[in-house]
């Protein structure tokens, strides 16, 4: 029976009862050591059992933390006979991950979405509960992978259970529901006591009852210590201390008293259990073996009940694990580790040979199997004293194969470790800094940051300060400001420019970018003034890159007469020998938007994101994502735009892509402000603001403006709308293209305010940079916009005509239903309504296809105005009735994909897939997937 618990087991009793129904849930009981979390965790067990329920167990464990998806490996082994089951990226990815014969390395986030279709294969055999103990001690991978398949779980028949205690990992856990533990109340702190303890004298019981703070495993094991005499209070506790001392550290003091009433041989045991850590009897005992200490030495342990063997060697709470490891002296815990890693080497060693060896769903652990040879790396370093670069080497091995399957901060750990333990102060240097570039990819911005900070003051070799500065750079802009990340870059790659041209290009590259989202045109010039400067081999891949940057500095520098024809041309010779990198190909990406060839932005975006998914590169794919949704929704795209940006959100904040997060929401502001939803336009462009004002990313910000502007454009409210769009012209976002494109609506909102002048300037901008770009649309605009500000009415018509005919030509439907609203309005007001009838029904079908609400109201009331009878609203489109990731999944279901299919490409398992697809149908009005051909799904192109 558990003691005041009452609510937690009842909310425990609702997930497992919901997962029974089908719905997945996670649950995370934070609390101190001792707290309880455990026992919940055994009651979760007892209930599954008893319902039927299959269990998966994982636990984090201290010393593991550096060893790659060693939790995710313990919590998914029972299931690793599905492998063959799952889509073959995500088979191979988890087979990679679990160091596994001949599986390549794969995005670690692509890991999490295989664990989260393997957790839907086996809920699919019946409803399954996860339990995962000690989850501040996950090793960083599998952190990540759990938390992106936790936040993923819907409609698999999954519950997942973590337990922790704060700090290390438990912060990761935040915005999962939860339950916080505090101590037990004073009435069942007294009930619990009475019924563990036996008689204690009454001053001995209060003394306890005050000293646990209602702390269970305090409640239960301080009593236990207690000798005859001190029970009835003759001898004052030999656990109680007169000055405070943390209740966590007083239990294991009790429990190390326990451990040192032990035969010595069975403390040498249990010392190299709590170092060996995975539990694995046949490498434990081999372990105890060599110091001397047979099988027979488990016994007593066992019958004290500090540890139990089932299968697995594991202590009854992790303080007894500490205090079996640090009750023992310095030198015993270096022969520990020195046995445990001379039976690692040992292949033949133990019934499990090691924690993840022996064949799994067809895969095979080769003589170099990951895991044990991590494990026997890290032993060795643990049993050194002092410098060894045999030990370094071996530790420099194992983050290489950390490496190479995902677990980027298990490599950034072991080569810190292998440059303490480097004698050569080059050897020392290099590890440092291949730590500090893990350290960075992994998100450890923070451990990043020092380790570059200590690299550089032993280094004066210019192209290791340049790759340190590469991480500084990248550090400060995700943390700091662009601005500053510039002059990092650019101090950087001068000294190495004549010897190493090609990363002297790379870092300057970066510069260029970074003086891009600070709206820093003097910065962006210095940079590629540089660029040019450099002695690149003729035809090298990043040519095509520096004459898009150098148009792309021009244009931040307010001449698109410079700065757009080398922008063209890097896009024709991008065409011809198309970029394979990732950051290049989206690089290219980005510059079809600054010459408004949106056409060939989608192609090049979509084809971008598609290879993210298809390779599991889920750090690029908000990147490709973003330029697809930025695409979509100048294509007129608006729901498929929603769509992208906010599955990008969500891997993004994942990933802990802050900025990019930021332009996602400002490019979600935009679409809200044109539906007319002021709530969430308001919402995103304040986040926005809040967190790009305080880093310097103009760029995102940029977004947020317009997207204020044009709410209050489409709200009637032009007075500020064009406040909001004349302030976006001053300062740093002045720079930003974004507010060129939102010219045409300053336009609009200053005539009808009735002071064009104020637009006359920012007009010409626009005008040039139409000009320039070379689309009609663009033109279009630009004469709508003159339109606007025509002295006469003969002027104005010749300036829509032509407008409307150059919009013929495609491109940005909605602009083109704008220029139609307004001749329409100018002909209606002139009394030839017969004619502005027709643009203004073509106007209003595109509103209304692509939902923006203000714009199809003011439509159909100039309709009504003109002699129109029917213009009531129109039903949406089938596309209307659903969700924006239903839309997504209904889309690709029309196309024949299948679930599993459905499911790899958007990072869900295919269970949620059938699940979305079963709440669409009925919104649809059909009964089958073969139904959706048939139906208006807004998907064009």
């Amino acid at each position: 029976m558990l003691y005041g618990r009452e609510a937690e087991t009842e909310r425990i009793g609702r997930v497992l009862a919901e997962a029974r129904q089908g719905r997945s849930g996670v649950l995370v009981l934070r609390g101190p050591a001792g707290i309880g979390k455990s026992a919940l965790l055994e009651l979760a067990a007892r209930e599954a059992a008893a319902t039927g329920m299959r269990t998966l167990r994982g636990v984090g464990i201290e010393s593991e933390t550096e060893l790659v998806f060693a939790a995710l490996h313990q919590l998914l082994r029972p299931g690793l006979d599905r492998l063959g089951r799952l889509p073959a990226p995500q088979a191979d990815a988890l087979a990679g991950a679990f160091g596994l014969a001949g599986a390549p390395a794969a995005d670690r986030f692509l890991v999490g979405l295989g664990a989260l279709t393997l957790l839907s294969e086996l809920a699919g055999e019946g409803p399954l509960l996860c339990l995962v103990d000690d989850a501040q001690w996950l090793d960083r991978s599998s952190a990540d992978a759990l938390l992106f398949a936790a936040r993923r779980l819907e409609a698999e028949g999954v519950a997942l259970i973590l337990a922790t205690r704060d700090g290390g990992h438990a912060l990761r856990l935040a915005g999962l529901p939860e339950i916080r533990l505090g101590g037990l109340g004073s009435a069942d702190a007294a009930t619990l006591l009475g019924e563990t303890a036996g008689s204690l004298a009454p001053h001995v019981r209060d003394r306890i009852l005050a000293e646990s703070e209602g702390n269970p495993l305090a409640l239960i094991e301080l009593p236990a210590a207690l000798t005859p005499e001190q029970r009835l209070g003759h001898i004052a506790p030999l656990a109680y201390h007169p000055g405070p001392l943390p209740l966590t550290e007083r239990m294991q003091e009790v429990f190390q008293a326990q451990i040192q009433a032990l035969p010595g041989p069975t403390r040498t045991l249990l010392l190299v259990a709590a170092a060996e850590s995975t539990g694995d009897p046949g490498v434990v005992l081999a372990a105890a073996r060599r110091l001397g200490v047979g099988a027979e030495a488990v016994e007593p342990a066992e019958r004290a009940g500090l540890i139990r063997v089932d299968g697995q060697l594991a202590f009854r709470h992790p303080l007894i694990r500490a205090a079996a490891y640090q009750g023992e002296p310095f030198t015993t815990r270096l022969a520990a580790h020195r046995a445990l890693a001379a039976t690692l080497t040992d292949p033949d060693t133990g019934p499990q040979a090691g924690p993840q060896a022996g064949p799994e769903a067809g895969h095979q652990a080769g003589p170099d199997a990951g895991p044990r040879a991590d494990a026997r790396a890290w032993h060795l370093a643990a049993a050194c004293t002092g410098p060894d670069e045999a030990v370094a080497a071996e530790l420099e091995r194992a983050a290489e194969r950390a490496r190479r399957r995902s677990g980027l901060a298990a490599t950034a750990a072991a080569y810190q470790r292998a440059a303490q333990l480097s004698p050569g102060p080059r050897d020392q240097v290099r590890r440092l800094i291949g730590a500090a570039e893990a350290a960075m990819d992994a998100g450890q911005l923070q451990r990043s940051r020092t380790l570059a900070d200590r690299s550089a003051l032993l280094t004066g070799d210019p192209r290791e300060q340049a790759r340190l500065a590469g991480v500084r750079a990248a550090i400060e802009f995700e943390q700091g400001s662009p601005r500053a990340a510039h002059g990092i870059l650019m101090t950087a790659a001068e000294p190495i420019a004549a010897t190493d041209p090609v990363m002297a290009a790379s870092l300057l590259a970066e510069a260029v970018r970074d003086a891009w989202f600070a709206g820093a045109p003097g910065l962006a010039g210095q940079a590629v003034e540089r660029l040019h400067a450099l002695d690149l081999p003729a035809g090298h891949r990043l040519q095509p890159v520096v004459s898009a940057l150098t148009g792309l500095a021009a244009l931040l520098a307010g001449d698109p007469e410079r700065g757009l024809p080398p922008i063209h041309a890097a896009l024709a010779a991008a065409r011809r020998f198309p970029p394979t990198a990732p950051g290049e190909r989206l690089i290219i990406a980005s510059m079809a938007f600054m010459v408004g060839d949106d056409e060939t932005s989608l192609d090049l975006a979509a084809r971008l994101a598609d290879d993210c998914r298809n390779q599991g590169l889920a750090g690029w794919l908000p990147h490709a994502l973003q330029n697809l949704a930025s695409s979509q929704l100048y294509l007129g795209r608006f729901q498929e735009a929603g769509a992208s940006a906010t599955e990008a959100v969500r891997i993004a904040e994942d990933t802990g892509q802050h900025h990019r997060v930021d332009h996602l929401q400002g490019v979600l502001a935009w679409l809200a402000a044109v539906s007319g939803d002021e709530g969430t336009c308001e919402r995103l462009t304040g986040a926005v603001r809040a967190h790009a004002i305080d880093h310097g990313n103009v760029s995102s910000l940029a977004w947020a403006v317009w997207a204020q502007g044009l709410l209050a454009l489409g709200q009637g409210r032009t007075r500020a709308a064009l406040d909001h769009l004349e302030a976006g012209l001053d300062g740093a976002v002045h720079h930003q293209l974004s507010t060129t494109l939102f010219v045409p609506d300053l336009v609009e909102a200053a005539v009808r305010c009735g002071e064009p002048e104020r637009a006359k300037a920012p007009l010409a901008r626009f005008g040039r940079w139409a000009a320039a770009s070379g689309q009609p649309w663009a033109r279009a605009v630009a004469l709508r916009c003159r339109a606007l500000t025509a002295a006469s009415e003969e002027a104005a018509e010749a300036c829509y005509a032509e407008a409307v005919g150059l919009h013929l030509s495609g491109g940005r439907p909605f602009e083109e239903a704008r220029t139609r609203l307004l001749f329409g309005e100018r002909l209606r007001r002139n009394r030839r309504k017969a004619e502005a009838r027709i643009h203004l029904r073509q106007a209003l079908d595109v509103f209304e296809r692509a939902g923006a609400a203000p714009w199809a109201a003011r439509s159909r009331a100039e309709l009504r105005a003109s002699g129109e009878t029917a213009t009531g609203a129109r039903l949406p489109g089938a596309a209307g009735q659903l969700t924006a990731q239903e839309l997504q999944i209904v889309r690709l279901a029309a196309r024949g994909a299948t679930n599993r299919d459905i499911g790899a490409r958007l990072f869900l398992s295919p269970r949620t897939v059938g699940y979305h697809l079963h709440k669409a149908f009925p919104k649809l009005g059909v009964a089958s997937r073969t139904e959706l051909a048939r139906l208006d799904l807004g998907e064009r192109g």
